[in-house]
């Protein structure tokens, strides 16, 4: 028998070689091949990235984890210095017929950053999200993008695609919870502040291991941005710092042992790369719990120099995720 030690460090770096999942779940139904598409000059409907749809049935209140694996988004026309691709990509679910989901219902959350080329050729979405089904049936969940630059005019074309092999797989684990940052929470992040946000109080199930996600959608405020206000040019852009915290709880909510905390993740959001969404995964054994009942998970999101940083929430059209947070016990 392989030491639970050793098999939770594989565990952990399967997950972080997957996209921050254990290498346990199923597969996609279908993995896609090249999908060329235009872009738009400003951000039009989703397109649906073919072969990554899975279906499935589920029971009402079931949970399935969902996350991309192999994708990524890259320019077919040739671009220089200034041709700033956005690219927002999606886990979208519906109903297997295609029809939607109750209007409130979340449908799926999404990945966002711009192309900066000519140094960037390809950018690469990473998506997590828990679809739980809102009644007993049968679903269709997929990948989806849309690409969009204030550059297309007089005439001007550019083509991208997600290069083959792109797939969604699907898994069950234990004790799945989701949790989205409401709109009201949307915040502008000062240089040299630290946001605690995404707080979620997550109770384990049975297994030896927890998956913490939290993903948050940034954005720089530039000088003059619609967004946000503050930006000037000062600064060509934000540094900004992002980690997991989870504390163990008792069951009335104090503090049970010591903090833990995630690596530390670095990200260079220049104006030129407008946002970023900012992913972040931990990793538990029960055993770091020490007996305490669940565990208040939460997301730090640093300003470390530069322009105001906006810190997205609620929902994009369609009931999309911004902001958000996963974790399972597997």
């Amino acid at each position: 028998m392989v030491p639970k030690r050793i098999r939770s460090m594989v565990i952990a770096f399967l997950s972080l070689v997957g996209g921050g999942v254990p290498a346990l779940a199923a597969p996609a139904s279908a993995v896609s091949s090249t999908f060329e598409y235009e872009v738009t000059r400003n951000a039009a409907p989703y397109r649906d990235i073919p072969g990554t749809d899975v279906v499935f049935t589920a029971v009402a209140g079931e949970q399935s984890y969902l996350w991309s694996r192999n994708l990524s988004v890259a320019t077919v026309t040739a671009l220089g210095a200034g041709d700033n691709i956005g690219s927002t990509v999606a886990v979208r679910c519906s109903h297997a017929d295609g029809g939607a989901l109750p209007s409130d219902a979340e449908a799926g959350a999404y990945w966002a950053a711009n192309l900066v080329p000519p140094g960037e050729k390809s950018v690469v979405p990473a998506l997590r999200w828990v679809f739980t089904a809102p009644t007993t049936g049968t679903y269709d969940c997929r990948l989806s993008v849309t690409s969009y630059s204030s550059i297309i005019q007089n005439g001007r074309t550019v083509t991208m695609q997600v290069p083959a092999g792109a797939e969604l797989a699907r898994g069950t684990y234990a004790a799945t919870a989701r949790w989205t940052l409401p709109a009201v929470s949307t915040a502008v992040i000062e240089q040299g502040s630290t946001q605690t946000t995404l707080g979620y109080t997550y109770t384990p199930g049975d297994g030896d291991d927890i998956t913490v996600v939290q993903d948050a959608a940034l954005s720089t405020c530039a000088p003059g941005s619609t967004i946000c206000a503050g930006g000037t040019t000062d600064y060509t852009g934000t540094q900004a710092e992002t980690w997991i915290v989870a504390q163990p709880q008792n069951p009335d909510g104090t503090k049970c042992g010591s903090a833990i905390n995630g690596a530390v993740a670095k990200w260079n959001i220049s104006t030129a790369k407008h946002h970023q969404t900012a992913t972040n995964v931990l990793h538990l054994s029960m055993s770091q719990l020490g007996g305490c009942a669940g565990v208040r998970v939460s997301l730090k999101v640093r300003n470390v120099e530069g322009n105001p940083l906006n810190l997205h929430a609620g929902h994009a059209m369609g009931q999309i995720a911004a902001t958000h947070g996963v974790a399972f016990t597997h």
